[in-house]
Order: C-alpha cells, then sequence, then structure tokens
C-alpha cells in the first residue's frame, strides 16, 4: 500500500505541481495575493484527491485551470449577493466582489486592473486564460466548457470591452488635466 501511495504522490509531483507557478499567476490576477493563495491551495487539494480520475493523456495545465475555475465560481457563488434580474435580458449586471479590488494591486496597473474588473465574469475569465494563461483556444474551450468560436468570440469582445475602457479612462483623465489647468490659468 505504501508503494501505492508513494507512485501517486511522485506522478502527482511530476505532473501537477510543474504548473504551480501559472496557476498561481492566473489566481492572482481573480483575487488579492492572500485569496489566490488559498484558490491555489484549495484547486491542488482538489486535484489531489481526484488525482485518480486524471487521464495521463490529457493537458494537466488545462485540468488544474479547470479546477481553479470551479474553485473561483465556488466562492463567487458562496459570496454572492442576490441582485434582481433587469427587465430587458440584453442588460447584463455582473455583481461587483470586494476581492476583486485586490485585482488591481501590484499585478496590473490601476486603469487596466479596473477595466479588468468591470468586465463580465466570462470575458474577463477567456481574456485572461488566453493572455496570462497563455492557453490555446481549445484549452480554453475545454476549460469553459464551451465550443471554440465562442471561447474566441469571449476573447475578442472581452479585448474590446477593454479597450473601450481604457479609453474613456484615459479620456476622463484628460478631462480633469484640462480642468486642472483652466483652474491654474485663472488664479
Amino acid at each position: 500500500m505504501k508503494a501505492f501511495w508513494t507512485r501517486r504522490t511522485d506522478r502527482f509531483a511530476r505532473t501537477a505541481l510543474p504548473h504551480l507557478d501559472l496557476v498561481y499567476q492566473v489566481a492572482r490576477q481573480l483575487a488579492d495575493a492572500h485569496t489566490a493563495e488559498d484558490l491555489v491551495q484549495e484547486t491542488y487539494l482538489r486535484a489531489w484527491k481526484y488525482f485518480h480520475t486524471f487521464d495521463p493523456a490529457t493537458n494537466c495545465r488545462a485540468w488544474l485551470l479547470r479546477i481553479l475555475h470551479n474553485v473561483w465560481n465556488d466562492r463567487c457563488r458562496h459570496f454572492r449577493l442576490e441582485i434582481p434580474l433587469p427587465e430587458n435580458e440584453a442588460t447584463f449586471v455582473e455583481p461587483y466582489y470586494e476581492w476583486e479590488d485586490g485585482l488591481i494591486r501590484n499585478e496590473l496597473s490601476q486603469e487596466v486592473g479596473r477595466a479588468l474588473s468591470e468586465l463580465p465574469g466570462v470575458f474577463r475569465w477567456a481574456v485572461i486564460l488566453a493572455d496570462v494563461g497563455e492557453l490555446s483556444y481549445q484549452e480554453i474551450a475545454e476549460l469553459m466548457g464551451c465550443p471554440i468560436g465562442t471561447v474566441m468570440s469571449r476573447i475578442n469582445r472581452g479585448r474590446r470591452m477593454l479597450a473601450r475602457l481604457l479609453r474613456s479612462y484615459a479620456e476622463e483623465v484628460a478631462r480633469a488635466s484640462d480642468l486642472t489647468k483652466k483652474a491654474k490659468e485663472k488664479l
């Protein structure tokens, strides 16, 4: 029996542990440092618990990120507030989570963090997996449980939303700068 656990431990160390940095990096884009550590710990606990179901012929990185996605969703569901749905289905309301402010600190510029935190969850997750996790469309599709075309659309739409938000932030800064100059000129 001891040999079984030794083999399993060795296989887990060879297969899953090399992806620890990437899993943390993706988790860090979703939350502050403390919460990211908790997400990674829970991800690896679940990975160890269900390692017997992992098929070595598949992509371990994608499998771990799928577990991270599930852990993150479980945590979000746990803290989610009940928000009434709008009458018009075209309007999408994404709840705000206090821990999303941690996204802004250290890892991203304030503007990019702010814009990323304003994206609806499916677009944020797709952009993070593509641009931070550097996963292929196929890997992201498997993780998100949707067709590749949907992944491509979500990444494209997410990036366009980010660009629009960043442009609007730049315009706000420019307006504030103009107002400051005009105020100084009046003095």
